[in-house]
């Protein structure tokens, strides 16, 4: 990892600009990350209105998988991850409907790529 960092340094690019990042093809979501975490928003996946924060219960099974239920219905399910997560550093909010996740990685290495599938 030092090696990565020193070769991207002397290329001219900052501690996180070498790092992948992006959105995907229909704009459902984008991500980017540190060293350390990724940054996930997930567009209008949250349903309207008051308390809607206690529907929604987000959780990461094995550490590899994001889960995303509303209600008890499972919207959204995301797995296996290019890498493991600290489940426990993990952490949520709602921006508007936008779910907005900060993942803690288990080893702090470059994640190549983002894809999320269900009902995104």
């Amino acid at each position: 990892r030092v090696a990565h960092s020193a070769a991207a340094a002397a290329a001219g690019h900052g501690d996180t600009e070498h790092l992948a990042s992006g959105e995907d093809d229909e704009g459902r979501f984008d991500w980017s990350q540190t060293d350390d975490e990724v940054e996930v928003r997930v567009k209008s996946l949250a349903p309207e209105g008051k308390g809607v924060s206690k529907r929604v219960k987000v959780s990461y099974p094995g550490g590899d998988t994001i889960l995303v239920k509303v209600d008890g219905e499972e919207l959204l399910r995301v797995g296996p991850l290019f890498a493991r997560i600290d489940p426990e550093g993990c952490a949520w909010t709602l921006d508007g409907r936008d779910l907005c996740l900060s993942l803690e990685k288990g080893e702090a290495r470059a994640w190549a790529k983002l894809t999320l599938s269900g009902n995104a």
